[in-house]
């Protein structure tokens, strides 16, 4: 009976030790910032843009995870620059600022509402207010974030594992949805000393196209 019991013990050691060797770490629980959307409308020298996010606030890149919450970005190029403009989408509705450097209109809040193929923008400067509709820059066959990462960490999975210490990853990952004649992602892996991996994806294939390392 003793026999038994030491055996019967060393078998739910033995269990125990390759349920813990088996166990993964979840990549994608370390995502601080996921561009999941992109809506677009340019016609008659009007430029609208809005990107849907979910990122951490206070933003800050330091190779640790924040609170994570909503947020939804609108940027608007008009072909004169104008002393007020205001704009609504979805539940976002105000007046926006200018920013000279990129020389265009901005507005972001929590919780915009943007879902769905196409959002309609409202844009009103003075006596002037017109609706736009901009489409999801998404089509078929094109891959989720959690999937963009996946490409990535198989395809360079040393500097993962370099990052992980007893199960947990030492640093942050940032990864956008981008669209220039189709789509992409940037997957960026931020460790705790500032130091940023960073691939381009295509939005497809998940084929990694471009890596580059820089400083955050």
């Amino acid at each position: 009976m003793k026999k038994f019991l030491n055996i019967a013990a060393l078998m739910c050691c033995a269990l125990l030790f390759f349920c813990g060797c088996g166990k993964q770490t979840d990549y994608t629980e370390y995502i601080s910032e996921k561009r999941t959307d992109i809506y677009l409308y340019s016609d008659d020298g009007i430029e609208i843009r809005i990107h849907v996010s979910e990122k951490e606030t206070p933003y800050c890149a330091d190779g640790i995870k924040g609170e994570m919450g909503n947020l939804t970005e609108i940027y608007v190029t008009l072909p004169e620059n104008r002393d007020e403009v205001n704009v609504k989408a979805g539940n976002i509705e105000g007046e926006m600022n200018f920013r000279a450097v990129e020389n265009c209109y901005y507005l972001s809040a929590a919780n915009g509402g943007v879902t769905g193929e196409s959002a309609d923008v409202t844009i009103t400067f003075g006596e002037e207010s017109k609706t736009y509709s901009a489409m999801n820059v998404k089509y078929d066959g094109v891959i989720s974030c959690e999937d963009a990462l996946k490409c990535v960490t198989e395809r360079d999975l040393n500097l993962f594992e370099g990052l992980t210490e007893s199960g947990v990853f030492c640093g942050e990952i940032y990864v956008r949805l981008i669209y220039d004649d189709g789509c992409y992602y940037y997957v960026g892996v931020c460790d705790r000393d500032k130091k940023i991996t960073a691939y381009l994806v295509d939005g497809v294939k998940g084929k990694i196209i471009a890596t580059k390392e820089m400083n955050g």
